[in-house]
């Protein structure tokens, strides 16, 4: 049996009394298909070698080794490592193309978590994984897991679960990229402009404007805000405010302050017609943070009115007024929900 290039390395050096130093430089992120990468230091010299298992990258790390040696000492050239060592494949399953090999160089991406902060960020729902099918022999199984986001899907195929998940959640941020991509290009195109990098036009208000417009496009595709429920029900309106941008909080207080002060509410107005003007008002003030205002009517006995008025933040805000009429009953729920929204926001 041939000796291998770490046998012989390490042969050579206890001759002298040196040991090889093996430091492992690349790992391959933790995925289930890996480059490994090694470093051996010894008498002086340093060599790297890269293989597709931790053995093939000691091998080729050792055999660079030796070719430095020879080198350096005027020994018969041995043949360079220039590729690394490909172990055969033992699995006879096929359907699935090989896997592209990620260089040593290249950091590891993490696109579960790229994706859960890319969603976070435009108050996108949370990606939703799902094993959608397994197949081949138990030796070689192929996982198809789907991401979905929103009414967006896409899959991911691989040899284990968590590469699939992998290659699924970065198809769906190649998909929302794509879509913020399409929605600039759209705009410039309607308004007759032409991108480029050095152009008068690429200035930082258009750049503004297109931004709003990619978070318009967003807002249209998302109408639910959703707030993480693994927090407590207690907990849930403060981080709901939390979740908001400090300069839309405090602009969304200024207008409420401006159109609905303490000595305003507290005049109730004469005819049904003002209330709904001031409930349409609120419902364009927070409209801006995506907070939809609705009205209904609630069943009481003969001698009072009731009416509620809700806010769909995550849980449901709701003030319900009591009154002798449609216009006191009203007037006192919305009262009541506008110094709520203050208190939630400051």
């Amino acid at each position: 049996m041939s000796k291998t290039p770490v046998s012989i390395l390490q042969e050579m050096m206890v001759k002298q009394s040196i040991t090889p130093d093996y430091e492992l430089i690349h790992d391959g992120g933790g995925r289930h298909v890996n480059t490994f990468t090694y470093r051996v230091t010894c008498d002086g010299l340093s060599a790297t070698g890269t293989g597709r298992c931790k053995k093939d990258a000691k091998h080729e790390a050792a055999k660079a080794m030796l070719a430095e040696i020879a080198a350096h000492r005027n020994y018969p050239q041995l043949p360079a490592a220039t590729t690394p060592t490909v172990s055969p494949s033992r699995s006879p399953f096929h359907s699935v193309p090989p896997l592209p090999r990620t260089s040593a160089n290249v950091p590891f991406f993490n696109a579960v978590g790229e994706l859960q902060e890319l969603c976070a960020e435009n108050n996108l729902k949370e990606p939703e994984y799902t094993p959608i099918r397994d197949v081949g022999p138990p030796h070689a199984r192929i996982f198809t897991i789907r991401c979905k986001v929103s009414n967006f899907e896409e899959d991911g195929i691989a040899t284990t679960k968590k590469q699939a998940k992998h290659y699924a959640a970065k198809a769906m941020i190649d998909r929302i990229r794509g879509l913020m991509n399409n929605s600039n290009d759209s705009y410039k195109e309607k308004n007759g402009e032409e991108y480029s990098p050095n152009s008068s036009c690429n200035s930082t208000i258009d750049t503004e404007t297109l931004n709003r417009n990619a978070e318009e496009r967003y807002r249209a595709l998302v109408r639910t805000k959703k707030v993480n429920l693994g927090s407590k029900l207690s907990e849930y309106h403060t981080i709901w405010k939390d979740s908001l941008e400090v300069d839309k909080r405090n602009n969304i207080l200024e207008q409420l302050e401006y159109n609905f002060p303490n000595e305003f509410l507290d005049n109730e107005p004469t005819t049904y017609d003002t209330v709904i003007e001031n409930v349409s008002e609120l419902k364009r003030i927070l409209l801006e943070i995506d907070v939809m205002v609705q009205m209904k009517d609630i069943i009481a006995d003969n001698c009072y009115v009731m009416k509620a008025i809700e806010l769909n933040t995550c849980p449901f805000l709701t003030q319900i007024g009591i009154g002798r009429n449609d216009v006191e009953a009203s007037w006192k729920a919305l009262s009541l929900l506008i110094n709520s929204v203050k208190l939630l926001l400051s």
